[in-house]
């Protein structure tokens, strides 16, 4: 089978698609099955850049577009057959719309659109065009997930009573204090790019795949951080700030409606927080994070400690211990787990498997929607 073309948008020298999404593809267990040809940035310079580093790397010429114009390009380039977006999310459905126009299949970032009107406005495209969208929802290729989905697949705890989450996001990320050049946009609400949209969003993609979905939530949140310190590239304080409308303290709370085996309601009860310094003197003994879940017969727990790196408090992309009555599970990989969690994703994707959809995602998305609206509003949602 020839492999699937690729043209990716975002992906120039540095940034997500550079070092987390794109390396996967050259990894010999995806490398026959898809190929790099085109890509977009946001520049002329950048884009040149990157086609002349990519075409190197591919051993064939990668084209470069960039700016708006470049969605539209890449998206009608005869040797593209599918349209990756990573970039910012309030321009995910702009960037998306030309592709499924084009009848390309499509993979987009988490959160696909800014918000749940937006991700459905992208399902229906698809859905009318008859394309297939793969979202970024890479935690449900975790290996650590899906062994807590097969300890309560096969009752080893029995009934699922509840669900309990401390998540804490490092200082280091845009969702506290402070904030990089680059992601100056995440401390505006309206931008889609949130502690609950992408920290909470993406935790309750995990919650979804391994124990169920919320059937009714009430959430709150607080900024206690109203203003963000604006950090360069290397990571030191330029001496400006700006305002953040974003909430650094999220607490959700509801009802889960149990899959497989166990479909009885499940409490949950979830609280991220951002800003948290994790390194140094100040992170010493603070958990990163602890998930734990009851069931009648035994308790799955699930953790990760201050000394782990800041990226350990991204629920999608580390690997976490997974304590089953106290002991330590073993994690037992296979072949494909040589790939990370989004090369996993691409995989199952080529070889027509179970991947997270854009469907998916109008599902999670309905939770978010209703999280904010709680928040807003201060009262409980009923979703099913």
């Amino acid at each position: 089978m020839a492999p699937i073309r690729i043209g990716f948008i975002g992906l120039s020298s540095r940034g997500w698609a550079s070092t987390n999404l794109v390396p996967q593809l050259f990894h010999p267990l995806l490398s026959s099955s898809y190929s790099l040809t085109a890509l977009s940035t946001s520049s002329e310079a950048s884009a040149a850049a990157a086609a002349a580093k990519y075409s190197e790397l591919a051993g064939h010429p990668v084209k470069g577009y960039h700016g708006e114009q470049g969605f539209v390009d890449i998206a009608n380039d005869p040797n593209v057959d599918m349209v990756a977006v990573s970039i910012k999310v309030p321009d995910h459905l702009k960037a998306v719309t030309p592709a499924i126009e084009a009848g390309k299949d499509v993979f987009v970032e988490w959160t696909p659109g800014n918000g749940y009107e937006e991700t459905l406005k992208i399902a229906e495209a698809a859905k009318k065009k008859g394309v297939k969208v793969l979202v970024g929802a890479q935690v449900t290729h975790g290996i650590y997930l899906n062994k807590i989905k097969e300890l309560i697949d096969s009752g080893k705890i029995g009934r699922v009573l509840s669900v309990s989450v401390i998540l804490s996001v490092p200082a280091e990320m845009p969702f506290g204090g402070l904030t990089s050049e680059a992601y100056t946009y995440a401390s505006d609400i309206n931008n889609g790019a949130t502690l609950l949209t992408i920290m909470a969003g993406h935790f309750l993609v995990a919650i979804s795949h391994a124990i169920g979905e919320f059937t009714e939530v009430t959430a709150s949140g607080a900024i206690q951080y109203p203003i963000a310190l604006l950090r360069d590239s290397d990571g030191k304080l330029t001496g400006e700030s700006i305002p953040k409308t974003t909430h650094d303290q999220i607490a959700l709370s509801g009802i889960l409606r149990g899959s497989g085996s166990n479909t009885s309601a499940v409490f949950a009860n979830i609280h991220i927080q951002g800003g948290i310094p994790l390194l140094g003197e100040k992170g010493r003994g603070r958990t990163v994070l602890k998930w734990v879940i009851d069931g009648e017969d035994g308790v799955i727990e699930v953790l990760k400690k201050e000394e782990d790196s800041p990226g350990g408090a991204f629920i999608s992309t580390r690997e976490k211990r997974v304590l089953l009555n106290g002991e330590e599970v073993k994690l037992e990989e296979r072949e494909e787990d040589q790939l990370d969690n989004s090369g996993k994703a691409w995989l199952e994707f080529a070889r027509g498997g179970r991947y997270w959809s854009i469907e998916d995602a109008v599902r999670v998305h309905l939770v978010l929607d209703a999280a904010q609206k709680s928040i807003d509003e201060g009262r409980k949602f009923v979703l099913a």
